[in-house]
């Protein structure tokens, strides 16, 4: 990328520094972790093996009616390149012009569906050793947080502190979708703790497979996967939003930082807004702030812009969502390789108009690099 002045617009793509896909993934095999599995939980190797349908068996992941645009983007979408390899995710890279990748997992968004807490601590260590060693370490491009299991804070705390110092390492992922309890309880304390110790972000990714039982959307009544879709991944970020503020979490951990992503924009304001009034109105009950909820997110909370919704009819108002959820708190994603992503040119259309030339090299870059302490 070329270096211009931060005054006046940016007018093309070319006029921005840097873009940083802050969340886009991979698709892990169950197959792929066994791999990695330490040689201490060959019984728990063992009965993933023995699983007729271990994505079922031993995650829960279910859906009301089979995604079929979705598997299909599992498959070879780039040729004979599998999108679980190095090789795809460059080339993702290389098409749509994007200087980092910050790669989430897929599967393992169920990870808190887990039933079995020593499986679940495998898992997500496998999943590390897995992508580490086949993404990171390959593209100094590519980097990842360590994504921590839930039911067991204590080992995940272990895992954060183990790796923290890894290259390409740069946050640390809790599976956002089907906690239990909610993330602000002091049960994730040891995770936020090594996190806030080893200098790393909280990243909190929504996930459509892990809603058939755990709050905010226990899908009992929803019989189609386009109904379940629309609402999960907004839904579970305002409740976990208001969990982590309410309980205080921000006051506990206060150098913590806190990422949201796949769940787009317009939300934040409206929730943002909500949270404010009820602190007003019931500060008794949020003893753990010391301020107003919006201001814990201005100065501290991020928000991933995949997916940007049907922008088209009013391309403008997508400018003045993020305007008013607050551009320093804004960070492109792309959500590659699945079909519903966002490529960086549907944003920066959207906002090269509306905001100078250092907001939007923010929105598609810098506001990353200083979050995940990439190298500009």
């Amino acid at each position: 990328m070329t270096e211009h002045s931060k005054s006046g617009r940016a007018r093309s793509l070319d006029d921005v520094d840097l873009i940083v896909d802050t969340d886009a993934h991979v698709t892990e095999s169950v197959d792929d972790l066994v791999a990695y599995m330490e040689g201490k939980d060959k019984g728990l190797k063992q009965i993933i093996k023995n699983a007729a349908f271990p994505e079922h068996d031993i995650y829960s992941v279910a859906h009301p009616l089979p995604p079929f645009i979705h598997t299909d983007a599992f498959g070879d979408v780039y040729g004979d390149q599998p999108t679980g390899t190095v090789e795809a995710k460059r080339q993702e890279m290389k098409e749509f012009d994007l200087d980092y990748s910050v790669l989430n997992p897929t599967i393992n968004l169920s990870l808190a569906t887990v039933n079995n807490d020593h499986m679940a601590v495998a898992l997500a260590k496998a999943y590390n050793s897995w992508i580490l060693d086949k993404f990171v370490d390959a593209d100094d491009n590519i980097v990842t947080p360590i994504t921590a299991a839930p039911q067991a804070p204590d080992k995940a705390a272990e895992e954060i502190d183990d790796r923290a110092d890894m290259d390409g390492v740069v946050g640390v992922s809790i599976p956002a979708t089907g906690l239990v309890p909610p993330p602000g309880h002091r049960w994730y304390d040891p995770i936020y703790q090594a996190a806030q110790d080893n200098d790393l972000p909280v990243m909190f990714h929504s996930g459509s497979g892990a809603t058939a039982d755990a709050f905010p959307v226990v899908r009992k009544w929803a019989e189609t996967y386009a109904e379940d879709h629309a609402v999960v991944h907004p839904f579970t970020h305002m409740w976990n939003l208001t969990s982590i503020l309410f309980q205080g979490v921000p006051e506990k951990f206060p150098d913590l930082d806190f990422i949201f992503q796949e769940a787009g924009i317009a939300w934040i304001p409206y929730m943002t807004w909500r949270l404010d009034d009820h602190y007003l109105e019931l500060s008794d009950e949020v003893p753990g702030l010391q301020k107003l909820p919006s201001k814990y997110i201005e100065e501290r909370f991020y928000f991933s812009t995949q997916p940007l919704g049907y922008t088209q009819r009013n391309p403008r108002h997508l400018a003045l969502a993020i305007e008013i959820a607050g551009p320093d708190n804004i960070m492109y994603s792309s959500d590659l390789p699945h079909p519903d992503f966002d490529p960086p040119e549907e944003l920066f259309d959207r906002i090269q108009g509306h905001f100078d030339r250092e907001t939007v090299n923010n929105i598609m870059g810098g506001t990353a690099v200083e979050v995940f302490g990439l190298e500009n």
